[in-house]
Parts: C-alpha cells; sequence; structure tokens
C-alpha cells in the first residue's frame, strides 16, 4: 500500500525538473538570439594596424579647417 503523503513528494520533484528543462531551454535560446544579433549588428574587430591606418587615412583625407564663420542662412 503507498501511504498518501508518497504521491505529493513525486509531483513537486517532476514540477521542478520541469521548470529547470524549461530555464535551460529559455537561456539557451536567449543566449543564440543574443550572439546572432551580435554578429549582425557589430561588425568584427580590425586587427590594430588596418584600424591605425584607417585613422591615418581620415586624418590625411580630412581638409582643413577654414576661419571663415559660417551664416545661419546657410547648411
Amino acid at each position: 500500500m503507498t501511504s498518501p503523503t508518497d504521491a505529493p513528494e513525486h509531483i513537486p520533484k517532476r514540477w521542478q525538473q520541469r521548470l529547470r528543462r524549461e530555464l535551460i531551454w529559455a537561456i539557451a535560446l536567449k543566449l543564440v538570439v543574443l550572439f546572432s544579433l551580435k554578429a549582425a549588428f557589430f561588425p568584427h574587430r580590425l586587427p590594430a594596424s588596418e584600424a591605425a591606418q584607417g585613422v591615418a587615412e581620415r586624418i590625411a583625407s580630412s581638409r582643413a579647417p577654414t576661419h571663415e564663420p559660417l551664416s545661419k542662412d546657410q547648411p
């Protein structure tokens, strides 16, 4: 014979296992989405030499500022 106290102990364990499994799936899905967004919107880092080359090119291509004041009517 089983006593009435045996059945309630088994049900919470099953509930906890189900909750744990759902939490693991939710965390895994969130990580996949997070890394997908990172890959889609944030480019991979350039090596330091290439980044320095790009900065040097931008500085060289910028023109010297003129000392003429801009009027508010001109964009």
